[in-house]
């Protein structure tokens, strides 16, 4: 059956990804206002636990042939490339083994068919009259013009609307093609959004107990760089024995070697059919730091006051620091060794950090309400 609907919203929605999850909640708030919870169309890669976010919302397979009157890519998704992937081991499978996946997934032999003529004929696997991305991350693209970079460059040229998250998208795109998109920020720091405000306080340090310090997991495959980083993350408590550490999911799906690996360490582990993102996120202020090298592993904890160290093992986690440069801490891949160092300054925060997270967000929030009126107004005119 053909899939047409008023509004399509794609990302890199899960669900089962804490970050991804946060910005599909924030988006769907946001085409609530405007359209009817059936109206809205969304691609995940598990419609059963979607589901539990919202029942009236059609969900669709991931890559399945959508019609729309109106397709917004983003509120958090990214075009890149990494040289690589060296640690992904590519294993053969058959056409019939694909099929019955695909089947599995909720595919029809239709999608399938329709999904391919598409993306020869139009370079994108969705037809829409309006197009917009929004808030979206664009490269690095280290392999020079390669498949991905084409295929962020069609939708630029189709799309009606264009903005994104920081300085370095917007020169990209700029440089791609010839139009100038808006730049915003996260839409996540509009924390509005997403955030209950329950516990909004610095957690109280024991003096008997070692400090917590939680670590967000990471199983990265896209570099022999980022790839040397998780390890050393997982080491450091080994390292460090004057810290009690816990290892932090917000993937289960995508961590779950890791995750297999750390029987019997102290683990924490993002799973919707389990948490809300709020009680999540209250389970976090069991940390006294949290070291990240997930963009929004930075982004969430700190604005529930939890002080917390970027690891710059992509260009994406300096931009998520120079959002919040106030309340982040920001450590670089060949300066790990000090990275016991800066957990020591945050542990030395006081109520002072308060102030900071929150002169950080006045000014973000600003910034990606913003945005969000500039979306409006875009689907008002579209729309007609």
């Amino acid at each position: 059956m053909l899939k047409r609907t008023k509004v399509y919203l794609r990302g890199a929605y899960g669900p089962g990804n804490l970050g991804d999850d946060v910005l599909l909640l924030c988006m769907l708030k946001i085409l609530k206002k405007m359209f009817k919870a059936n109206e809205i169309a969304v691609s995940v890669n598990n419609i059963k636990v979607a589901k539990l976010f919202d029942k009236e919302v059609k969900w669709i397979p991931i890559n399945s042939p959508v019609f729309s009157d109106i397709a917004i890519l983003g509120g958090g998704g990214q075009f890149f490339s990494f040289k690589g992937p060296k640690y992904i081991k590519h294993q053969k499978k058959g056409a019939l083994n694909f099929l019955i996946k695909k089947f599995k997934e909720g595919y029809t032999i239709v999608d399938l068919i329709l999904g391919f003529s598409l993306r020869k004929i139009y370079g994108i696997g969705y037809k829409s009259k309006k197009l917009a991305t929004f808030c979206i991350g664009v490269g690095p693209f280290e392999n020079g013009y390669d498949s991905e970079y084409n295929r962020a460059l069609k939708v630029f040229k189709k799309a009606d609307f264009i903005s994104v998250r920081d300085l370095k998208s917007k020169m990209q795109v700029t440089a791609m093609c010839d139009k100038t998109p808006s730049q915003f920020v996260d839409i996540t720091l509009n924390r509005e959004l997403w955030y209950d405000g329950k516990q909004d306080f610095l957690k109280q340090k024991s003096i008997n107990n070692k400090p917590v310090i939680g670590i967000v997991i990471r199983d990265w495959r896209l570099n022999d760089s980022g790839f040397q980083i998780i390890n050393e993350l997982l080491e450091f408590e080994r390292h460090n024995p004057n810290y009690d550490c816990v290892y932090i999911s917000f993937n289960k799906k995508y961590d779950k070697k890791i995750i297999n690996k750390l029987d019997g360490r102290r683990v924490l582990i993002w799973d919707p059919e389990i948490y809300t993102v709020n009680k999540f996120i209250r389970k976090l202020k069991l940390c006294d730091v949290v070291v990240s090298s997930r963009a929004h592993g930075v982004l969430l904890p700190t604005m529930a006051y939890i002080p917390t160290i970027a690891v710059e093992i992509e260009p994406k986690l300096k931009a998520v620091h120079q959002m919040m440069p106030l309340s982040t801490k920001l450590i670089q891949a060949d300066n790990l060794h000090k990275l016991n160092e800066m957990i020591e300054l945050c542990l030395g925060y006081n109520q002072d950090f308060i102030k900071r997270v929150d002169d950080d967000l006045m000014r973000n929030s600003l910034i990606a309400k913003d945005s969000i009126v500039k979306l409006e107004k875009w689907l008002r005119n579209a729309k007609k």
